[in-house]
């Protein structure tokens, strides 16, 4: 078994070592394959999330949804490990958190079960969709109080066949994974 800490790590570094060219073509398929899927186009209410650093961004996808006048609604980080989910728009200013992520400041708090799409990150996955998060728990904590269709998106590199880490009995699954850096069959 190989430790959280190592995976994390390894797909950080995974990540940090892509090309500006290979990053914009990533985010490009990340707009293209997660805007095609039938549970996207159905989707009134999406929770995405503020990419940071070396995560494959989401600017371009928070971008589309708005223009598809979806709700677009991004995390807040509470106390306690939990966090809420608030709306967005075009106007909306950002807060850096003490975690160094940006946050929307104002918007009305939506509540898990009227969202129906979240785009949970990671760093890790499996076909099946077992994750390895950033380790802070907090869409652990979070994604059972919701219905909404869970995607993720990864690349090749951060993709396990199974999982070589344990699994514990808090970790929650996304219903689907998408490789943004292969092509889909």
């Amino acid at each position: 078994m190989t430790t959280k800490l190592v995976i994390r790590e390894q797909a950080l570094a995974n990540l940090a070592g892509m090309t500006e060219m290979m990053q914009t073509y990533l985010m490009q398929n990340m707009v293209k394959k997660v805007t095609a899927l039938p549970t996207w186009e159905q989707a009134q209410v999406v929770a995405l999330t503020m990419s940071q650093d070396d995560e494959l961004s989401t600017e371009l996808l928070i971008q589309i949804a708005l223009l598809q006048n979806k709700t677009v609604v991004l995390p807040r980080v509470l106390p306690k490990r939990q966090m809420e989910f608030t709306t967005i728009d075009q106007d909306t200013v950002y807060d850096r958190h003490k975690f160094g992520m940006l946050e929307p400041v104002g918007g009305r708090i939506v509540s898990p079960d009227e969202i129906d799409f979240v785009l949970v990150p990671g760093l890790a996955f499996t076909p099946n969709g077992d994750r390895i998060g950033f380790g802070g728990g907090y869409y652990d904590r979070w994604l059972p109080n919701t219905t909404a269709t869970k995607v993720a998106t990864t690349i090749t590199k951060n993709l396990y066949e199974q999982p070589t880490w344990s699994i514990e009995a808090t970790d929650q699954r996304v219903d689907q994974v998408i490789v943004l850096d292969k092509e889909s069959k």
